[in-house]
């Protein structure tokens, strides 16, 4: 799958074991992003990728406050 160059790549840390649940409520906001599989390591933290069309940023952030009331979310950063 080719990623589209304007996609935004934002950084979340949290638990591998809840990372199902977070990509099922993102799913239910209509498919604002995508959650990718993939784990990123720097130091201490364990951050997962997610997808983000241009324009979609703060929908996706209201998400993850909305995941938080399920699972443990650290924090969230936009690229690397």
């Amino acid at each position: 799958m080719k990623i589209p160059q304007d996609t935004i790549e934002l950084y979340v840390e949290m638990n591998e074991k809840d990372i199902h649940l977070l990509s099922s409520i993102i799913k239910g906001y209509d498919g604002i992003a995508h959650v990718r599989r993939d784990w990123v390591e720097r130091g201490d933290l364990r951050l997962v990728k997610i997808l983000v069309p241009p324009g979609f940023e703060e929908e996706v952030k209201r998400a993850l406050e909305h995941a938080k009331n399920y699972m443990p979310v650290g924090k969230i950063q936009i690229g690397l």
